[in-house]
């Protein structure tokens, strides 16, 4: 292998080098209870046998945004999305923006947002006489939206 064609391990970017904001209703502010936070887009893809061939053929009909995040049970703001829902019928406009930056690598950052969220759970109450951990939640979300603002760019040793 020659000295410029692969991936040195400095070049691979630690998980936990970032950070994420979240926006709702237009008040951007730091998402510091957010403990982890994973998002995919999936394509629905639909098969069919066209007359004549023995294969199915396949084609992507539609994209969906899915993500989890486990967060600290911690932010009143949670909450208080869902409370607006239950007594008023209105849900906010919120979008996840998040930025992965290892300051060891060479391929810089990726700065992306997701828009028109939907958690498909918040925490109300939780307690627990035997536990020692952090209080924390898992849920999913939606996604109906990104724009990838920033994006990583090739090692410094293959430029």
């Amino acid at each position: 292998m020659s000295g410029k064609n692969y991936t040195k391990i400095k070049d691979l970017v630690t998980g936990s080098e970032g950070s994420a904001y979240i926006t709702v209703d237009g008040q951007n502010r730091y998402f510091f209870e957010l403990s982890k936070i994973e998002s995919n887009i999936e394509f629905t893809v639909t098969g069919k046998k066209l007359l004549g061939h023995r294969m199915k053929q396949h084609k992507v009909v539609a994209a969906e945004g899915k993500g989890s995040i486990t967060m600290y049970n911690v932010s009143p703001a949670a909450l208080a999305i869902y409370q607006q829902y239950v007594k008023e019928g209105k849900t906010p406009t919120i979008s996840i923006q998040t930025t992965n930056e290892d300051p060891a690598s060479t391929i810089g950052r990726r700065v992306v947002v997701m828009r028109d969220c939907i958690l498909a759970k918040v925490p109300v109450a939780y307690l627990e006489d035997g536990s020692e951990d952090l209080n924390t939640t898992d849920t999913d979300f939606t996604f109906d939206d990104l724009d990838d603002l920033e994006s990583y760019t090739l090692p410094e040793n293959m430029r």
